[in-house]
């Protein structure tokens, strides 16, 4: 057997390659769109051909990329049968068995996080009869589970079930490989870790010591993620809804780039660092750093909706990368790019707006000094819990351009996060809401607790 499981650390998105060598053939599973190359290349280089593409699930955090790998090899697409797709795919069912040469796949149905949700038991018989590891899905997680995102308390019972019936019934040493890890929107609690076994999981994933379906259903709903708002679109796409696009962004004068501004209906996403962008930018830019964790999905969320995007990149390779990271979750609305960034801009002169930045000692002088400054914290809940800023407003990042109205207008706004980079974007999103006077906290949390000042729980 050949195995390569290909990870996409930023999103948190596992794909794999499964081969047999003396037969030639291959199988990729949950393939993404921005690995394409990276398939072929591999296959390539042990000398395999792709003759099978499966999905696990309808994919809601990123666009599959199974139609451009088939398109290219000729493989045929296989979907569990409740897929609602309306390309051309064939179909499997609980029980089926795909064969590459001496690999078994076989398909267990395993509905919960959506209806179409499968795991593969997988075995290779050059080795043994029995499984020797399982590609979960979005079904089970390296220390969590997937989301109900589709059926609520519902579908989070046929989950459980599904854990019961098909999970929690395999021998410790099956090994465990999910289709996402760390980083991923599609759990709470996801470990980092390339993989796991059953036995290590059903002691330590704390989903799995659910004593009953009710306390697992009460467990899974308390505290559910809001879905992002690129969700329904995603969707959309994976299923042969929406067409799928390829954004071909053209270079822009700073002029020609105020002209499309000026129509109102596109938005500047500056992926520059967060101090970069605090010394100059266009106004209502959105500020995302092309190197922050998650930074597609973070434009994905942030990004006003339907609007067209025009780039300001650090350098050309830059914003490559940001194009192929955008059209993995579907932001395909790209009009062009600005091609001498912000020199040109301020060459011209076109207006500028910055973003004071302050460190925690700053921070610390001014409370201490009583002056009139609101802390406002984006962080996660679960990083709030473990410690904060007294008396700070709690507002997480993804709820931000909801809940303004939670935030004073007149006041001065310290903003901070674990370290300074979502700061720098849920102030790019309240000032092009129109809420002035934020600053960003350098460092965040993380340095504000290093140099030992006080925190509340």
């Amino acid at each position: 057997m050949i195995f390569q499981q290909l990870v996409n650390e930023d999103a948190g998105c596992l794909s794999y390659l499964i081969g047999c060598s003396q037969a030639g053939a291959s199988i990729v599973v949950d393939p993404a769109r921005d690995r394409i190359d990276e398939y072929l290349r591999f296959a390539r280089k042990k000398g395999l051909k792709i003759t099978h593409i499966l999905e696990t699930h309808t994919h809601a955090d990123h666009i599959s990329g199974g139609r451009e790998l088939a398109a290219l090899t000729k493989a045929p697409i296989l979907l569990h049968r409740e897929s609602r797709a309306v390309f051309e795919h064939g179909s499997v069912a609980d029980g089926d068995e795909i064969r590459i040469g001496k690999i078994a796949l076989q398909v267990r149905h395993t509905p919960g996080h959506t209806p179409d949700s499968i795991c593969l038991l997988v075995t290779d018989h050059e080795r043994a009869d029995e499984p020797w590891f399982i590609l979960t899905g979005d079904t089970l997680f390296i220390g969590d589970v997937g989301r109900p995102d589709l059926g609520g308390a519902q579908a989070a019972a046929g989950l459980y079930d599904a854990l019961q019936r098909v999970i929690l019934t395999l021998d410790d040493s099956v090994e465990v490989y999910p289709a996402h890890g760390g980083g991923s929107l599609c759990g709470r609690a996801m470990s980092s870790k390339p993989g796991s076994t059953i036995g290590f999981e059903r002691r330590f994933n704390p989903s799995l010591r659910a004593r009953s379906r009710d306390e697992f259903v009460d467990m899974l709903m308390a505290g559910l993620p809001p879905k992002p708002p690129s969700f329904e679109t995603i969707v959309g796409k994976n299923q042969g809804l929406i067409p799928l696009q390829r954004s071909k962004p053209r270079p822009l004068t700073a002029r020609e780039a105020a002209d499309v501004l000026a129509r109102g209906d596109a938005c500047v996403l500056d992926l520059r660092d967060p101090a970069t962008y605090g010394e100059a930018h266009v106004p209502g830019a959105l500020n995302v750093w092309i190197e922050s964790p998650q930074f597609a999905e973070r434009v994905a969320w942030l990004a006003p909706a339907d609007a067209r995007l025009l780039l300001i990149a650090p350098g050309p390779t830059d914003l490559d990368r940001a194009v192929k990271a955008l059209t993995r979750v579907g932001v395909d609305a790209i009009e062009g790019f600005l091609e001498r960034g912000m020199v040109e801009w301020k060459s011209a002169a076109l207006p500028v707006e910055s973003v004071p930045q302050m460190t925690p000692y700053e921070l610390s002088e001014w409370l201490d000094e009583g002056r009139d400054v609101v802390v406002v914290d984006v962080r996660e809940p679960s990083e709030w819990r473990e410690g904060h800023v007294e008396g700070a407003i709690h507002l997480p990042m993804l709820e931000a351009a909801k809940r303004l109205a939670e935030l004073p207008a007149d006041r001065p706004k310290a903003v901070m996060c674990a370290g300074g980079l979502r700061s720098s974007s849920v102030i790019s999103v309240l000032e092009r809401h129109g809420l002035r006077n934020c600053l960003n906290v350098t460092g965040g949390m993380t340095a504000w607790v290093k140099a030992g000042l006080p925190t509340t729980t």
